[in-house]
């Protein structure tokens, strides 16, 4: 199984949260699986594809071109495989496409909006793929409470709580991501 892991490519972030992330990574390879990621060699997506290469899994990285001349030091160039996008957009489509379950990690921005972005399509019946929320040390424990809010608030249905599991270590973590079935539920259900 192809999974795309989200997270952040900072250098600033605390150790507590690569060291988590690489041995997330080792784990998952050892059990079979691969990475597609945003192929960054720093933070937590380098974490990751550090993690998946002792296992002995694959690296599929994923970069739009502007990134081997503006951002060349943040990118990990020794994937197994290296696809090339025009545009961050079509970045994501193609870490979308290619994978078979997500796993995010803590990050910032971008790890926000991905998240958000898979979460919405999977809402809308554009996919049935897991998503797991590894929450390090807490880090989506915020998060977490916001979109229960919005549950409490009216603004999601709470069936739309099995779009996605919220994990504080890697126990279950592998489980659900080899084997979630959306708890039954159909696109009706979730609008």
């Amino acid at each position: 199984m192809n999974i795309c892991v989200f997270g952040a490519a900072s250098v600033t972030i605390d150790k507590k949260y690569t060291d988590a992330v690489e041995i997330m990574g080792e784990h998952l390879a050892k059990n079979g699986h691969n990475l597609v990621f945003g192929s960054g060699s720093t933070g937590n997506m380098g974490a990751a594809a550090r993690g998946f290469r002792k296992g002995g899994g694959k690296t599929h990285g994923v970069i739009p071109n502007f990134f081997k001349e503006d951002l060349n030091e943040f990118v990990d160039f020794t994937c197994d495989e290296m696809t090339y996008t025009e545009s961050m957009r079509e970045r994501k489509f193609v870490m979308e496409d290619l994978a078979d379950a997500f796993i995010i990690t803590p990050g910032g921005i971008g790890t926000f909006e991905e998240f958000f972005e898979i979460l919405t399509l999977k809402q809308l019946g554009r996919h049935r793929k897991p998503i797991a929320v590894y929450n390090i040390d807490g880090y989506y424990d915020m998060l977490d409470n916001s979109i229960n809010h919005s549950i409490e608030e009216g603004f999601i249905k709470e069936s739309c709580r099995a779009l996605f599991v919220v994990f504080d270590s890697l126990e279950g973590l592998l489980d659900y991501i080899e084997n979630d079935d959306m708890q039954g539920l159909t696109i009706k259900d979730l609008k």
